[in-house]
């Protein structure tokens, strides 16, 4: 199936309600020093979150992380769906919704659970 992505709901990146979405800068330097990060973050969440509980600040290691994990998909882009929920809402794939944004795709595959 197939979806604008301007009609699919996005989330910013962030927790204890600090803001860690990364800046399209963010994003152009990962993608031009091809610093990409491989990781998912579902599943590798702990040592992710671990790294960043070690780092100066960690909302600025999270924010790195995003930007290196979007940069990923703009990078090397990707073949499975957006997997979103009963109310259009991301259940997987919010990094390569926001690659979609930032490479300017306007419909991407998506998949409803």
């Amino acid at each position: 199936m197939k979806k604008k992505v301007s009609e699919i709901c996005d989330v910013l990146y962030g927790e204890n309600n600090v803001c860690c979405e990364p800046s399209k800068d963010d994003i152009d330097r990962a993608v031009k020093k091809n610093d990409l990060e491989i990781r998912w973050f579902q599943r590798d969440i702990n040592l992710i979150d671990g790294e960043c509980k070690l780092a100066e600040n960690r909302y600025d290691c999270m924010r790195q992380y995003h930007a290196r994990r979007i940069a990923f998909f703009v990078v090397n882009k990707w073949t499975n769906p957006i997997v979103l929920n009963r109310e259009w809402r991301i259940k997987d794939g919010l990094h390569r919704l926001k690659a979609a944004r930032y490479l300017g795709i306007e419909v991407v595959d998506i998949e409803i659970e």
